[in-house]
Formats: C-alpha cells, sequence, structure tokens
C-alpha cells in the first residue's frame, strides 16, 4: 500500500487524545505490552499500569510516523515492524533528504518538524500533531507554541507537487520567556540553535564546555549574550521573541 502525505495527516489527527507510550507505534494497549516495555525501558516506566486505557493505541514522538508506516489504517492495532524503517527521532531527521530551517518551511500537510530528540506531523493551517509526552498523550497545537526548528519530507511517503507549495505563511515566535535558571525542552531547543549557530556553552574559564542539556546555567547565558551582541541585540542573557526570532532565521 502506498503512503502519502495525506495519509499520513489523517492517521495523525485520529490519534488525537491517545496516550504516549515511551517505544510503541500503533499497538493496542494491555497488561503484557505494559509488561514488555517495562522490561525494554524501566526508567520509561516507573509508573504503574491502570486498565483504564486497555484497548486503545498508544505512541511514542517517532512511534506517530512509525505507526502510520506499519498500520493498516488509523484503527489497526496491530503494526507490523520493518526494521529498516525503525529509526530514532533525530535519524528520521537525518533521513529526510529534503529538509530546511523553519523559516523556510513549505505550506505541505504531512511534512515533518523537529527539535532535537522530537518529531510531529504539520497538519496544514500552522498547526502539527505530536505524541508529546505522558501528561499530554496525542496532542495538537499552533506550529509556533512549540521549539521546532527544522522540516523535513518523510522518507517513504509520496508527497504531490511539493514544488508548487508557498512557504507557511502561519509562523510567527510565540514561545516562553527563557531566564537564567528555567529548564526543560523549549531550553535544550534553544541551546541547539546557540550550538548550531556556534556559540558553545563554556565555563567562565572555557575549559569545559557543556552541551545542550535543559538548563539554562551561566553557560547559556555567556553564549546567549554573544549571540546577542553579534545579532544587534539586547545583550541581556534573557531569551524572548527578539532573540527566538534571530535563533531561529526567521
Amino acid at each position: 500500500m502506498q503512503k502519502t502525505a495525506k495519509g499520513l495527516v489523517e492517521y495523525a489527527l485520529a490519534q488525537l487524545g491517545l496516550p504516549y507510550w515511551y517505544g510503541t507505534f500503533g499497538q493496542t494497549i494491555c497488561k503484557e505490552l505494559y509488561d514488555q516495555k517495562k522490561r525494554q525501558y524501566p526508567q520509561r516506566y516507573e509508573w504503574e499500569y491502570t486498565p483504564a486505557a486497555e484497548g486503545k493505541k498508544a505512541h511514542d514522538c517517532v512511534g506517530l510516523y512509525k505507526g502510520y508506516l506499519w498500520c493498516n489504517d488509523p484503527q489497526d492495532g496491530n503494526p507490523v515492524y520493518h526494521k529498516a524503517q525503525d529509526l530514532s527521532a533525530n535519524g528520521l531527521r537525518n533521513a529526510c533528504k529534503t529538509k530546511g530551517k523553519m523559516a523556510t518551511m513549505p505550506e505541505i500537510p504531512g511534512l515533518l518538524v523537529f527539535f532535537d530528540g522530537h518529531v510531529g506531523v504539520y497538519v496544514g493551517n500552522g498547526e502539527v500533531v505530536e505524541a508529546r509526552s505522558r501528561r499530554y498523550g496525542v496532542y495538537k497545537s499552533k506550529l509556533a507554541e512549540r521549539p521546532w526548528t527544522e522540516w523535513g519530507y518523510a522518507p517513504d511517503i509520496i508527497y504531490e507537487e511539493p514544488e508548487q507549495a508557498e512557504t507557511v505563511k502561519t509562523i510567527s515566535v510565540d514561545l516562553p520567556v527563557l531566564k537564567k535558571g528555567a529548564k526543560g525542552e523549549t531550553v535544550r531547543a534553544m541551546q541547539n540553535l546557540l550550538l548550531a549557530a556556534r556559540y558553545e556553552m563554556k565555563s567562565e574559564d572555557g575549559k569545559k564546555e557543556y552541551g545542550a542539556d535543559g538548563s539554562f546555567g551561566g553557560a547559556t547565558e555567556r553564549a546567549l549574550k554573544a549571540f546577542q551582541a553579534a545579532n544587534g541585540l539586547e545583550a541581556d542573557g534573557s531569551c524572548g521573541r527578539k532573540t527566538w526570532t534571530k535563533l531561529l532565521g526567521l
């Protein structure tokens, strides 16, 4: 069966409200699946199983894409595993032969959007569906509300006439203001953007380097101030709308 961008959008929308389970890709929830995943990912399954979600499908972020590839239809809860297509979110991003920064994203429903370690499905009208977390499940939000950094044409998906698509006009920066002491995935996305722009996070003496750890400390603040100064922004070490706009290349 051919897998199309339209089909990917329909599949993603059909999963809205369903649970997020790490390492899943559209399987039907049951105690056996929980026990299997707990053995496989013990640190991700420290929560206790309850039968409330039995019979529903479960996905993680990249599992939403795999579920479409491996299931016969949106309700099918018995995906057929294909090793060659079993990629992590970052592996899937790397496998996209055509991709770019968010400012260049064409208006094509079914494109994938990424930030480090995470992927969502662009469904059109400036909206994204993603298997976001245990708290949110499969969730739809505005493209500008999340720290997406790149887009890509999904491998194994057929896109119709992409050359005629216009660039998305609905991108605007509506991300949280980040300051020293902040933590989480949005901080990690900001750090990855700084690293991509060649602003490394180092200790004051310059001897120790820090990666994108999701924690906004002194090293991140220094890198951010250097980026702001170099881009004509107030170097206050706070990542607000103007700084996000520069980081995202909008």
